[in-house]
């Protein structure tokens, strides 16, 4: 019968363990999460601002080859290229 302190303070100890494990996973889990929001969000400020860049540049060819249309038209199809680049997702 002395045992049965042994196990109880055993089963305790074990229900401790299992609680802060759990604790533990949340917590990291949440950091993991906050860094990848961080992330995506710099992502996005910088994907905003190549596609301010190619609008300027579209205005810019627009503007420059008006007059000559193949010229305009090989302008427009780098900048759709790039615009493609910058919206597609990388594969994981």
């Amino acid at each position: 019968m002395s045992d049965f302190p042994e196990k109880l303070r055993l089963k305790a100890l074990a229900e401790e363990d299992i609680y802060f494990a759990r604790r533990d996973r949340e917590l990291i889990r949440a950091l993991h999460e906050r860094k990848l929001a961080k992330h995506l969000d710099i992502e996005a400020k910088k994907k905003k601002k190549k596609a301010e860049v190619l609008e300027e540049k579209y205005a810019a060819a627009t503007i420059e080859h008006w007059h000559e249309l193949r010229k305009l038209g090989k302008c427009y199809r780098s900048l759709i290229d790039k615009a493609l680049k910058l919206v597609k997702r990388k594969s994981c």
